[in-house]
Protein backbone atom coordinates (compact mmCIF):
# COMPACT_ATOMS: atom_id res chain seq x y z
CA UNK A 1 0.00 0.00 0.00
CA UNK A 2 1.40 3.37 -1.11
CA UNK A 3 2.14 5.12 2.22
CA UNK A 4 0.65 7.97 1.01
CA UNK A 5 -2.31 6.26 1.18
CA UNK A 6 -1.71 5.01 4.65
CA UNK A 7 -1.21 8.56 5.43
CA UNK A 8 -4.77 9.23 4.54
CA UNK A 9 -6.46 6.49 6.12
CA UNK A 10 -4.35 8.01 9.55
CA UNK A 11 -5.71 11.72 8.97
CA UNK A 12 -9.46 10.35 8.91
CA UNK A 13 -8.54 8.25 11.88
CA UNK A 14 -7.45 11.09 13.98
CA UNK A 15 -10.65 12.70 12.97
CA UNK A 16 -13.10 10.08 13.82
CA UNK A 17 -11.34 9.88 17.19
CA UNK A 18 -12.57 13.60 18.04
CA UNK A 19 -15.88 12.55 17.18
CA UNK A 20 -15.90 9.59 19.28
CA UNK A 21 -14.71 11.69 21.83
CA UNK A 22 -17.29 14.39 20.97
CA UNK A 23 -19.94 11.94 20.69
CA UNK A 24 -19.19 10.36 24.58
CA UNK A 25 -18.95 14.00 25.69
CA UNK A 26 -22.13 15.16 24.30
CA UNK A 27 -25.01 11.95 24.42
CA UNK A 28 -26.95 11.96 27.38
CA UNK A 29 -30.83 11.31 28.06
CA UNK A 30 -32.69 14.39 26.63
CA UNK A 31 -30.53 15.08 23.81
CA UNK A 32 -32.02 15.45 20.29
CA UNK A 33 -30.70 12.67 17.97
CA UNK A 34 -30.72 15.65 15.38
CA UNK A 35 -28.10 17.59 17.18
CA UNK A 36 -26.14 14.81 17.80
CA UNK A 37 -25.25 14.21 13.59
CA UNK A 38 -25.58 17.61 13.10
CA UNK A 39 -22.59 18.00 15.55
CA UNK A 40 -20.35 15.03 14.80
CA UNK A 41 -20.90 15.79 11.07
CA UNK A 42 -19.78 19.43 11.47
CA UNK A 43 -16.76 18.35 13.31
CA UNK A 44 -15.76 16.32 10.59
CA UNK A 45 -15.75 18.78 8.31
CA UNK A 46 -14.34 21.25 10.47
CA UNK A 47 -11.32 19.32 10.68
CA UNK A 48 -10.86 18.91 6.77
CA UNK A 49 -12.24 15.66 6.66
CA UNK A 50 -15.05 14.45 4.34
CA UNK A 51 -18.34 12.47 5.62
CA UNK A 52 -18.57 8.84 4.63
CA UNK A 53 -21.75 8.55 5.19
CA UNK A 54 -24.73 9.98 7.60
CA UNK A 55 -24.26 9.46 11.12
CA UNK A 56 -25.89 6.63 12.01
CA UNK A 57 -27.74 6.83 15.37
CA UNK A 58 -30.13 3.39 15.92
CA UNK A 59 -31.82 3.29 18.97
CA UNK A 60 -32.93 0.13 21.31
CA UNK A 61 -33.91 -2.46 18.77
CA UNK A 62 -32.97 -0.73 15.50
CA UNK A 63 -29.55 -2.30 14.91
CA UNK A 64 -28.20 0.10 11.79
CA UNK A 65 -29.00 2.82 9.18
CA UNK A 66 -31.19 5.03 11.41
CA UNK A 67 -30.01 8.60 10.85
CA UNK A 68 -32.71 11.64 12.02
CA UNK A 69 -34.44 13.23 9.20
CA UNK A 70 -34.60 16.78 9.46
CA UNK A 71 -36.78 18.60 12.47
CA UNK A 72 -36.93 14.87 13.82
CA UNK A 73 -37.70 15.66 17.83
CA UNK A 74 -36.28 12.28 19.13
CA UNK A 75 -34.14 12.16 21.74
CA UNK A 76 -31.64 9.90 23.90
CA UNK A 77 -33.90 8.41 27.02
CA UNK A 78 -33.30 7.00 30.11
CA UNK A 79 -33.12 3.29 29.38
CA UNK A 80 -32.09 3.47 25.60
CA UNK A 81 -29.24 1.74 24.11
CA UNK A 82 -27.49 3.87 21.29
CA UNK A 83 -25.96 2.56 18.58
CA UNK A 84 -23.51 5.56 17.14
CA UNK A 85 -21.81 4.69 13.65
CA UNK A 86 -19.87 7.27 12.51
CA UNK A 87 -17.84 7.03 8.52
CA UNK A 88 -14.70 9.75 8.30
CA UNK A 89 -12.92 9.72 5.70
CA UNK A 90 -10.01 11.93 4.10
CA UNK A 91 -9.83 12.03 -0.01
CA UNK A 92 -12.29 9.28 -0.53
CA UNK A 93 -9.75 6.51 2.17
CA UNK A 94 -12.19 5.67 4.52
CA UNK A 95 -12.71 5.03 8.46
CA UNK A 96 -15.67 3.65 9.59
CA UNK A 97 -16.17 2.73 13.65
CA UNK A 98 -18.55 2.30 15.79
CA UNK A 99 -19.82 2.53 19.43
CA UNK A 100 -22.49 1.67 21.69
CA UNK A 101 -23.56 3.93 25.28
CA UNK A 102 -26.11 2.34 27.15
CA UNK A 103 -28.40 4.67 29.16
CA UNK A 104 -30.43 1.68 30.84
CA UNK A 105 -29.16 0.72 33.77
CA UNK A 106 -29.95 -2.69 33.16
CA UNK A 107 -27.76 -5.59 33.73
CA UNK A 108 -28.21 -7.83 30.50
CA UNK A 109 -27.71 -5.17 28.48
CA UNK A 110 -24.24 -4.22 30.16
CA UNK A 111 -23.59 -8.03 29.76
CA UNK A 112 -24.46 -7.70 25.92
CA UNK A 113 -22.46 -4.50 25.28
CA UNK A 114 -19.16 -6.22 27.53
CA UNK A 115 -20.02 -9.42 25.05
CA UNK A 116 -20.38 -7.22 21.71
CA UNK A 117 -16.77 -5.26 22.53
CA UNK A 118 -15.40 -8.83 23.38
CA UNK A 119 -16.19 -10.51 20.42
CA UNK A 120 -14.38 -7.62 18.26
CA UNK A 121 -11.41 -7.80 19.90
CA UNK A 122 -11.56 -11.90 19.86
CA UNK A 123 -12.15 -10.96 15.80
CA UNK A 124 -9.70 -8.62 15.59
CA UNK A 125 -7.04 -10.81 17.39
CA UNK A 126 -7.18 -13.60 14.59
CA UNK A 127 -6.54 -10.68 11.81
CA UNK A 128 -4.01 -11.60 9.20
CA UNK A 129 -2.78 -11.74 6.02
CA UNK A 130 -4.62 -15.46 4.56
CA UNK A 131 -7.03 -15.40 7.21
CA UNK A 132 -10.52 -16.87 6.42
CA UNK A 133 -14.05 -14.51 7.30
CA UNK A 134 -14.89 -17.80 8.11
CA UNK A 135 -12.61 -17.97 10.68
CA UNK A 136 -12.94 -14.64 11.95
CA UNK A 137 -16.76 -15.07 12.25
CA UNK A 138 -16.32 -17.90 14.35
CA UNK A 139 -14.20 -15.83 16.70
CA UNK A 140 -16.54 -13.54 16.80
CA UNK A 141 -19.70 -16.21 17.07
CA UNK A 142 -17.43 -18.47 20.16
CA UNK A 143 -17.19 -15.23 22.15
CA UNK A 144 -21.25 -13.85 22.14
CA UNK A 145 -21.84 -18.00 23.15
CA UNK A 146 -19.66 -17.73 26.33
CA UNK A 147 -21.57 -14.49 27.04
CA UNK A 148 -25.06 -16.19 25.97
CA UNK A 149 -25.99 -13.19 23.50
CA UNK A 150 -27.19 -14.10 20.02
CA UNK A 151 -24.81 -12.45 17.40
CA UNK A 152 -26.84 -10.87 14.55
CA UNK A 153 -26.54 -13.22 11.81
CA UNK A 154 -27.64 -11.55 8.89
CA UNK A 155 -24.99 -8.36 9.85
CA UNK A 156 -21.40 -8.06 8.96
CA UNK A 157 -18.41 -6.22 8.51
CA UNK A 158 -16.59 -5.65 4.95
CA UNK A 159 -14.13 -4.18 2.95
CA UNK A 160 -13.86 -0.38 2.30
CA UNK A 161 -11.86 1.15 -0.31
CA UNK A 162 -11.64 4.90 -1.66
CA UNK A 163 -14.85 6.75 -2.31
CA UNK A 164 -16.54 2.71 -1.28
CA UNK A 165 -17.88 2.04 2.65
CA UNK A 166 -18.95 -1.41 1.55
CA UNK A 167 -16.83 -3.69 -0.63
CA UNK A 168 -16.41 -7.18 -0.70
CA UNK A 169 -14.71 -9.69 1.11
CA UNK A 170 -18.32 -9.92 3.85
CA UNK A 171 -16.90 -10.50 7.60
CA UNK A 172 -19.74 -12.23 9.35
CA UNK A 173 -20.60 -12.57 12.88
CA UNK A 174 -20.89 -16.44 12.83
CA UNK A 175 -18.99 -19.01 10.89
CA UNK A 176 -19.97 -18.93 7.60
CA UNK A 177 -18.01 -21.45 5.57
CA UNK A 178 -17.14 -18.67 3.66
CA UNK A 179 -13.81 -19.15 1.73
CA UNK A 180 -13.15 -15.99 1.04
CA UNK A 181 -9.37 -14.38 3.24
CA UNK A 182 -7.90 -11.06 3.84
CA UNK A 183 -5.60 -9.91 1.57
CA UNK A 184 -2.75 -7.80 1.81
CA UNK A 185 -2.69 -3.77 0.94
CA UNK A 186 -6.42 -3.75 1.90
CA UNK A 187 -8.40 -2.31 4.06
CA UNK A 188 -11.94 -3.70 6.03
CA UNK A 189 -14.31 -2.84 9.05
CA UNK A 190 -15.41 -5.51 11.35
CA UNK A 191 -17.97 -4.64 13.42
CA UNK A 192 -19.76 -7.27 15.49
CA UNK A 193 -23.50 -6.87 16.07
CA UNK A 194 -25.09 -8.64 19.22
CA UNK A 195 -28.67 -8.86 20.51
CA UNK A 196 -30.88 -10.04 23.42
CA UNK A 197 -34.34 -10.89 23.74
CA UNK A 198 -34.65 -10.98 19.81
CA UNK A 199 -34.22 -13.42 17.37
CA UNK A 200 -30.56 -12.79 16.25
CA UNK A 201 -31.55 -11.50 13.26
CA UNK A 202 -32.70 -8.16 11.09
CA UNK A 203 -35.09 -7.25 9.14
CA UNK A 204 -36.04 -4.10 6.51
CA UNK A 205 -37.90 -1.56 8.10
CA UNK A 206 -40.33 1.14 6.32
CA UNK A 207 -38.49 4.11 6.94
CA UNK A 208 -35.76 5.34 4.70
CA UNK A 209 -33.34 8.15 5.44
CA UNK A 210 -30.54 7.30 3.70
CA UNK A 211 -29.72 6.87 -0.10
CA UNK A 212 -26.86 6.16 -2.35
CA UNK A 213 -26.03 6.96 -5.68
CA UNK A 214 -26.12 4.66 -8.56
CA UNK A 215 -24.19 6.10 -11.78
CA UNK A 216 -25.21 3.46 -14.39
CA UNK A 217 -28.65 3.90 -13.67
CA UNK A 218 -29.35 7.70 -14.47
CA UNK A 219 -31.87 7.76 -17.20
CA UNK A 220 -34.96 9.17 -15.48
CA UNK A 221 -37.35 11.60 -16.81
CA UNK A 222 -38.98 14.10 -14.99
CA UNK A 223 -37.35 17.59 -14.23
CA UNK A 224 -37.24 16.78 -10.37
CA UNK A 225 -36.02 13.99 -10.67
CA UNK A 226 -33.02 15.23 -12.81
CA UNK A 227 -32.59 17.73 -10.85
CA UNK A 228 -32.01 15.74 -7.72
CA UNK A 229 -29.88 12.86 -9.25
CA UNK A 230 -27.74 15.64 -11.01
CA UNK A 231 -27.26 17.03 -7.56
CA UNK A 232 -25.74 14.01 -5.82
CA UNK A 233 -23.91 12.78 -8.30
CA UNK A 234 -22.06 16.58 -8.00
CA UNK A 235 -21.98 16.80 -4.51
CA UNK A 236 -21.73 13.38 -2.67
CA UNK A 237 -18.67 11.49 -4.47
CA UNK A 238 -20.86 8.69 -4.65
CA UNK A 239 -21.30 7.84 -1.24
CA UNK A 240 -24.15 7.69 1.50
CA UNK A 241 -26.11 10.82 1.68
CA UNK A 242 -29.13 11.47 4.25
CA UNK A 243 -32.69 13.20 2.92
CA UNK A 244 -32.19 15.74 5.78
CA UNK A 245 -28.54 16.78 3.74
CA UNK A 246 -31.17 17.51 0.52
CA UNK A 247 -33.73 19.18 2.64
CA UNK A 248 -31.19 21.72 3.90
CA UNK A 249 -29.10 22.16 0.32
CA UNK A 250 -31.26 21.45 -2.34
CA UNK A 251 -33.84 24.09 -3.36
CA UNK A 252 -36.90 21.84 -3.88
CA UNK A 253 -40.28 21.09 -1.77
CA UNK A 254 -40.34 18.56 0.79
CA UNK A 255 -43.49 17.23 -1.73
CA UNK A 256 -41.49 17.09 -5.24
CA UNK A 257 -38.36 16.10 -2.84
CA UNK A 258 -40.07 12.82 -1.90
CA UNK A 259 -41.49 12.11 -4.45
CA UNK A 260 -38.35 12.33 -7.19
CA UNK A 261 -36.93 10.17 -4.86
CA UNK A 262 -39.09 7.26 -5.10
CA UNK A 263 -38.91 7.85 -8.86
CA UNK A 264 -34.94 7.54 -8.58
CA UNK A 265 -35.25 4.55 -6.28
CA UNK A 266 -37.98 2.88 -8.21
CA UNK A 267 -35.78 3.17 -11.46
CA UNK A 268 -32.35 1.90 -9.91
CA UNK A 269 -30.63 5.40 -10.42
CA UNK A 270 -30.98 5.45 -6.46
CA UNK A 271 -29.96 2.57 -3.82
CA UNK A 272 -32.52 3.07 -0.54
CA UNK A 273 -30.77 2.05 2.55
CA UNK A 274 -33.60 1.14 4.73
CA UNK A 275 -33.74 1.48 8.45
CA UNK A 276 -32.87 -2.00 10.02
CA UNK A 277 -34.47 -3.60 13.09
CA UNK A 278 -34.63 -6.74 15.22
CA UNK A 279 -37.45 -7.77 16.67
CA UNK A 280 -39.43 -5.44 18.48
CA UNK A 281 -38.41 -5.42 22.64
CA UNK A 282 -34.50 -6.81 21.46
CA UNK A 283 -31.84 -5.17 22.37
CA UNK A 284 -28.84 -4.40 20.07
CA UNK A 285 -25.43 -3.85 20.80
CA UNK A 286 -22.45 -2.27 17.82
CA UNK A 287 -18.46 -2.49 18.16
CA UNK A 288 -16.66 -1.37 15.18
CA UNK A 289 -13.22 -0.57 14.04
CA UNK A 290 -11.13 -0.26 10.65
CA UNK A 291 -7.98 -1.98 9.84
CA UNK A 292 -5.28 -2.16 7.32
CA UNK A 293 -2.77 -4.87 6.36
CA UNK A 294 -0.36 -3.48 5.06
CA UNK A 295 2.90 -5.42 4.17
CA UNK A 296 1.52 -7.98 6.20
CA UNK A 297 1.12 -6.16 9.16
CA UNK A 298 -2.04 -5.22 10.58
CA UNK A 299 -3.18 -1.73 11.09
CA UNK A 300 -5.52 -0.80 13.81
CA UNK A 301 -6.91 2.49 12.67
CA UNK A 302 -9.00 3.34 15.47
Amino acid sequence: MDPSIVEHYQTAAKVHNLCRKKANEMIQPGVKLLDIAEEIEALTLKHGCGIAFPVNLSLNDIAAHYTPPAKDDAIVSKGDVLKVDIGVHHEGYIVDAALTLDFSGDKEVANLLAATQAALEAGFSNVKEGVSVSDLGKAIEETFTKYRVDPVENLSGHGVDQYTAHCSPTIPNVESGDSDVLENDCAYAMEPFGSIRGNGRISEGSQIEIFEIDEKNNMVRSPNARKLWDFCAETYDDLPFAERWLARDLDMSDFSRKIALRELVKFGALQAHPVLREKKGAMVAQFETTMLINDGKVIRLV
